[in-house]
């Protein structure tokens, strides 16, 4: 038995606007990973990076502009992702199909690529929405692996950036992190112990994601934030304080 993720976003954006920003290694940057680029057509291949090694290109399968994109990993995975597009209104929907996980894939696998999915298509919307055309800058850190609880992690991370740990998707905040940086806005995902995405419209409608990457036994924090216009400015002040925040929230001597 296969196991597939399957999400869906609405975005007040042409189909064009849409196609581009998943087959455009400029445009994809301004949402989705640190660095792409994209040979385009089918034969062609998409190339994403993280950064840390975490790189991987993927053949295209199907390309039909302002339709339906599909890009499949080279063996052994074989996991694909299909993006299909439509037109309704004045809105296009963009719905992401992601396929090939086997019947041994574990649970905390499949939550976190379903959790960073919905993340990413909120800064997708936030991209196409708020801020169309603007480059994107990303204030961001990840924490070395941890040896806790996923939960344990969950709760110092949303503590360390005064976040409330009652916090629901659909709810307004307002917080001080511990940084002193203000966050304001709306959460669009709460996925406890996993990912928390929320809009920053106090930093000109930025978008806030903390997640706790998953292992056995251990985990990593991480936090990232899409910056665009004057925002950007400030990113490399930001990263140095929250890298300073997370790293204060996890000292070593917690750990033994």
């Amino acid at each position: 038995m296969k196991i597939s993720v399957e999400l869906a976003i609405a975005a007040a954006a042409d189909a064009d606007a849409v196609w581009r920003a998943l087959t455009e290694g400029e445009e994809l940057k301004r949402w989705f990973p640190l660095d792409a680029r994209v040979t385009p057509g089918e034969g062609g291949a998409v190339w994403l990076s993280w950064g840390e090694g975490a790189d991987w290109e993927a053949p295209i399968e199907i390309w039909e502009p302002g339709r339906h994109l599909r890009t499949v990993d080279p063996p052994p995975g074989r996991l694909a992702v299909d993006y299909f597009i439509e037109a309704r209104g004045g809105e296009t929907v963009l719905r992401i199909v992601h396929s090939g996980f086997g019947a041994d894939a574990w649970d905390d696998e499949i939550e976190t690529m379903t959790n960073g999915w919905r993340a990413f298509l909120v800064t997708l919307r936030q991209y196409l929405e708020r801020h169309p055309g603007e480059p994107r800058t990303l204030a961001y850190f990840r924490h070395p692996v941890v040896p806790l609880e996923r939960a344990e992690a969950w709760r110092r991370m949303l503590t360390a950036f005064g976040l409330p740990l009652d916090a629901a998707a659909g709810d307004r905040y307002s917080a001080t992190a511990q940084s002193g940086d203000r966050f304001e806005g709306v959460i669009e995902v709460c996925a406890p112990p996993g990912n928390f995405t929320a809009t920053v419209e106090n930093m000109s409608d930025a978008v806030l994601m903390i997640e706790i990457e998953p292992g056995r036994g251990r985990c990593r924090p991480a936090v990232w934030i899409s910056l665009y216009g004057d925002a950007g400015a400030g990113a490399a002040g930001l990263q140095g304080r929250i890298g300073d925040l997370v790293a204060r929230a996890f000292p070593a001597s917690s750990f033994s």
